[in-house]
């Protein structure tokens, strides 16, 4: 499980967000670090963790609602089944983050949230 979550917002790009996070690893330190982009509304959001991630649709559910799972940034979510590897590729992902595409990159986040 993911600790120490810090949500930054990303500049110039409404709802959009770098998410830093840690886990414990086998390594000399003991700790692996995690940093995701996350673009997200209240409607509902999208992850994608550059070094081997999937984009993950993120559906918000309240409390009372069937499979509600609690979430690092809505109350309650409706889980990781929501998922695409080979869209990464596909919507090109890896380039826009390479190129400093941020705005592209979000685009394709926003996209897949809705």
């Amino acid at each position: 499980m993911n600790k120490n979550i810090k949500v930054i917002p990303f500049p110039g790009i409404p709802n959009a967000y770098v998410v830093i996070s840690g886990v414990k690893a086998k390594t000399s330190n003991g700790c692996e670090k995690r940093m995701t982009f996350f673009y997200g509304t209240e409607a509902g959001g999208c992850e994608w963790e550059p070094e081997c991630g999937s984009i993950t649709k993120i559906i918000p559910l309240k409390k009372e609602d069937a499979g509600a799972i609690p979430h690092w940034f809505y109350d309650y979510y409706a889980g990781r089944g929501y998922w695409s590897q080979l869209a990464v590729e596909r919507c090109g992902l890896p380039e826009y983050f390479l190129s400093g595409d941020y705005e592209g990159l979000f685009s394709v986040l926003k996209d897949w949230a809705s």
